[in-house]
């Protein structure tokens, strides 16, 4: 896929985009910032998961980049790569000036959310009998974007996307268990005492 296959009608039509594995799509990547920019002057909100380099350059503009993009979802070891700082806080604090809001997903640490100049820790809904840890990451995105788009507020984004990546972990295949959203809820609330609804 290319920026040539995504047209003006398309982001007139929708409210979010998500971008995901840029570094596997080497012809969007290369124009990635234009899509960002096109897509917030079409009045959308956005979000990256940047998903790890298989060549290992690392190389995105992030100073170009960032400023379009609304959510910056990497997790610890992909921020340390495209920085080249190994804390994880020095590493955010090295993108402030060019950051929107950025969620470090951290595993079994759960998440760290940089936010209007604030750090957010929150811990993570950890399940002893993990099935398959494959999509997690994603599953986190997801619900992090659910309730992003529905204007709530940033910490309870967080919350749900830390729900949503350990709900994944309850099946195989990353997203088997995640039938929609009731889904999510409901086994958060059996195996993980979630409060939410």
């Amino acid at each position: 896929m290319s920026i040539g296959d995504v047209h003006d009608s398309h982001l007139s039509i929708a409210k979010h985009v998500h971008v995901a594995s840029i570094f596997l799509q080497p012809a969007l990547k290369n124009d990635v910032v234009e899509l960002f920019s096109r897509a917030k002057k079409a009045g959308m909100t956005t979000s990256l998961d940047p998903q790890f380099d298989p060549s290992e350059k690392w190389n995105l503009d992030l100073e170009k980049l960032l400023p379009n993009v609304d959510i910056f979802m990497p997790n610890e070891t992909e921020l340390h790569l495209l920085t080249g700082i190994e804390d994880v806080k020095e590493a955010v604090l090295s993108l402030k000036h060019v950051l929107n809001c950025i969620v470090v997903k951290q595993g079994n640490k759960g998440s760290l959310m940089y936010y209007k100049g604030e750090f957010h820790q929150k811990d993570a809904y950890l399940n002893d009998q993990v099935v398959d840890a494959i999509g997690a990451g994603d599953s986190f995105d997801a619900g992090f974007i659910h309730y992003f788009v529905q204007g709530k507020p940033y910490k309870e984004c967080q919350n749900f996307g830390n729900l949503t990546g350990a709900v994944s972990t309850t099946g195989a295949g990353g997203t088997a268990v995640i039938k929609n959203v009731e889904s999510v809820v409901k086994i958060g609330k059996e195996r993980f005492a979630y409060q939410g609804d």
